[in-house]
């Protein structure tokens, strides 16, 4: 059961802060939505914020052409290759979506190239598909091909961000579920620690998550009691948190 929880766990804080945790994009689709509710899919913007709202309706096959329209936009201009690893991130969320986990990998490792090319290798938006590329791997048992990724990630954030960050917290809480998902307990607490500090200094969705990953490392180390309690908090703040 606490490697079912930690599997869903990495899909909530590593993909979706993949495409809201960038310092780029900003909004689900990496950009801030157009005055209009309906937005005419007539820009990459357009296209990416139609592409949104199928997916959000959950209209797969609609939100995949959307961005793919997007994508031909972005790649037919110049200079707009960040653009096209937005879109390439985006369409990964969607293949995921559909089942398609090799193909969501195919995207994200693109845009991920794209991504260290353009802005450097220590830029927090790598560390983002970093993040991204080593969730997939991991959904897959990969756990090998995973660990740099995120211990890649985390050093970014630390050294970019500050080592209080909350995307630093999040890096601390995925390397934690992938060193839980081994068994190495001792490695995954004290960053699981780490995260729970960081977060609770904005009490949130993503602090519930870390509570509850945590709790789950307490259950299988044969801390009974101390994972009731960290569940209990858990609850407590998602009870204060609705819809998050």
């Amino acid at each position: 059961m606490a490697e079912q929880r930690a599997a869903t766990a990495v899909l909530i804080v590593v993909l979706l802060p993949a495409l809201a945790g960038c310092t780029v994009p900003v909004n689900w689709f990496g950009r801030h939505p157009p005055a209009s509710p309906t937005p005419r899919p007539t820009t990459w913007e357009g296209d990416t914020s139609a592409a949104a709202k199928a997916f959000e309706e959950g209209r797969l096959e609609e939100a995949e052409r959307q961005l793919e329209v997007a994508r031909e936009r972005a790649a037919s201009s110049k200079d707009n290759d960040l653009e096209v690893a937005t879109s390439l991130v985006n369409l990964a969320v969607v293949r995921r979506a559909q089942g398609d986990a090799a193909g969501a990998l195919d995207l994200q490792k693109e845009a991920l190239g794209i991504r260290e090319r353009r802005l450097g290798p220590n830029h927090p938006d790598v560390a983002s598909s970093l993040n991204s590329v080593a969730a997939l791997y991991a959904a897959q048992d990969d756990y090998r091909a995973a660990e740099p990724l995120l211990t890649r990630a985390l050093a970014i954030r630390e050294e970019a961000l500050g080592a209080d960050d909350r995307h630093t917290a999040q890096s601390l809480n995925n390397l934690g579920l992938l060193y839980a998902a081994e068994g190495r307990y001792a490695d995954a607490e004290p960053l699981y620690q780490r995260a729970v500090t960081i977060f609770e200094r904005q009490p949130d969705a993503a602090l519930a998550t870390a509570l509850e990953n945590y709790a789950a490392l307490l259950e299988e180390t044969g801390r009974a009691d101390a994972a009731a309690a960290m569940e209990t908090r858990a609850r407590a703040v998602r009870a204060t948190n609705p819809g998050k």
